[in-house]
């Protein structure tokens, strides 16, 4: 009863039914830029960085004429393969790329104890990227997740006002706490979210995207993000629906794996 967050087969995440109604099909994001996803960077020494957004390739049944693709972050390279396998509660996303050192095994679930409804109603879903070096050298990594804050926007009725993202972090958790000062704290778009990880070091984050003409925004963060593997934070007063974002950087050794772990919550009371 607490809501839900749709997996898509490409790795990608939809049907945001967390604000106190059905949404299929709602994907949240302020009209000057992207919806939520994640992204891998990485770099060997010696060799350029590559950047990939964390989803496999756009069918064609997702471009309609001259208006482009209606996939959200088309516009971001992304894998080149990917493959799905399903058996609930964990959603499993395997990418992969001639291009990329890494293939990387999404491994999806929410909480699941058989008839223990409580322990099974945490409103919370987790990602744990597990990441593969297939290469003979030693990688350096970043991989991060963006998300808008969308308090007051049940897909249906949009009324974010004066949201706000706060970095915060303790023994265990580390992210970006997502509540809004503007909203009614008696309506039903009312409540909170967060953006964390489970990793304790090589964080950088930012509480808020550029706000900028059509397109620039994304290009701003995408040109941070491939060029170094870290994000610089930005300003943006007055914006409703703030973008969040949360890089982990680490490195893999050598025919290695290591998984990242990012959890979404939320709390719509």
């Amino acid at each position: 009863g607490t809501g839900s967050v749709s997996l898509g087969g490409r790795g990608d995440l939809r049907d945001w039914e967390i604000v106190n109604r059905p949404a299929k099909g709602f994907v949240p994001g302020p009209r000057w830029a992207g919806a939520p996803f994640f992204a891998l960077w990485t770099k060997a020494a010696g060799s350029q960085p590559i950047a990939r957004v964390l989803e496999g390739p756009l069918d064609s049944s997702l471009y309609e004429g001259a208006s482009g693709s209606i996939a959200t972050n088309h516009g971001l390279p992304r894998f080149a393969r990917n493959t799905f396998a399903a058996a609930y509660p964990f959603g499993q996303v395997m990418l992969s790329d001639p291009q990329m050192p890494v293939s990387v095994r999404l491994e999806a679930f929410n909480p699941l104890v058989p008839t223990d409804a409580d322990a099974s109603s945490w409103p919370v879903a987790v990602l744990r990227y597990r990441l593969h070096n297939h290469t003979k050298k030693r990688l350096s990594l970043s991989l991060c997740g963006s998300l808008p804050n969308f308090v007051g926007n049940d897909g249906h009725s949009n009324n974010a006002h004066q949201n706000r993202n706060r970095f915060r972090r303790n023994k265990e958790l580390s992210g970006l706490f997502m509540d809004s000062l503007g909203v009614d704290h008696q309506a039903e778009q009312w409540g909170s979210m967060a953006l964390a990880t489970t990793a304790t070091a090589g964080l950088s984050y930012r509480t808020a995207w550029l706000k900028a003409g059509w397109g620039t925004s994304t290009l701003d963060f995408w040109d941070d993000f491939s060029s170094d593997g870290r994000l610089e934070n930005r300003r943006c007063a007055g914006e409703d629906m703030p973008i969040g974002s949360l890089c982990v950087s680490t490195t893999l050794a050598p025919g290695a794996e290591k998984s990242i772990t990012f959890l979404i919550a939320w709390h719509f009371p």
